[in-house]
């Protein structure tokens, strides 16, 4: 079973840091628009798996500092940087990945600086992490002659998204039951069939007892925990 040690990250200059450091992995934590985040989680992990791998968190400046060590020996192998930061959205805390800029792995004697940027949609491209950091939407078809792909169904932002940006409407158009990579927010939904240009009711499955021109939805974590939120809306004849 894999160590693992908790820092609470080192006290660094207001400067981002860019040169690495032996015995170190350091950089910063920003949002889309460049902003430092405080208190985003950060992991060292050794890409075997199985040993020392260490968290720490940005500071005030977004900037972090973490010892490649636990005082138990030198480490061993390579390791890789991941990270999450925990924003309150609606009353409700989300826990989302973050974007390792630099994704290469790195020796501990070397050290490292790796930067990383909040996504809320966008394709996952770190070591071993695949899919999307934005929502999955998943519509289930209960009407009688609509078909995929001719289910279309718009999301129009109600307030800002999760990392208080400003979205834009979005259309889903599942091939089958899934569409992905929706930046994760609040929406109001609609639907209509593209092939009569007909609206179709739809109902948040997990809210709503019954259907409706239009629902409100939030995406919600697929399991608890989870940095991976999706949608699931029904819909039907009008």
């Amino acid at each position: 079973m894999a160590a693992c040690s908790k820092h609470s990250g080192e006290s660094i200059s207001p400067q981002p840091p860019t040169t690495p450091q032996a015995g170190y992995a350091m950089g910063t934590v920003y949002d889309a628009q460049g902003k430092p985040i405080k208190g985003a989680e950060i992991t060292i992990n050794n890409t075997g798996g199985v040993v020392n791998n260490l968290i720490g968190y940005s500071d005030a400046n977004g900037n972090y500092k973490i010892k490649l060590s636990t005082g138990g020996g030198p480490l061993i192998g390579s390791y890789y940087v991941r990270g999450h930061v925990t924003v309150n959205y609606l009353n409700y805390p989300f826990k989302l990945a973050l974007f390792v800029e630099d994704d290469s792995a790195f020796s501990p004697e070397e050290g490292a600086v790796k930067n990383l940027k909040l996504a809320i949609a966008g394709q996952r491209s770190n070591f071993g992490d695949s899919g999307w950091y934005g929502g999955t939407i998943e519509v289930d078809n209960h009407t009688r002659n609509s078909h995929f792909p001719n289910i279309e169904v718009t999301l129009e932002p109600v307030g800002p998204l999760v990392d208080g940006s400003t979205g834009e409407t979005q259309v889903a158009r599942p091939d089958w039951l899934y569409s992905y990579n929706v930046p994760i927010g609040q929406y109001k939904i609609t639907a209509r069939d593209l092939s009569t240009n007909k609206s179709l009711a739809v109902k948040n499955y997990y809210y709503d007892k019954g259907y409706n021109a239009a629902t409100m939805g939030v995406f919600e974590p697929i399991l608890t925990g989870s940095d991976r939120y999706q949608l699931v809306i029904d819909v039907t004849d009008m």
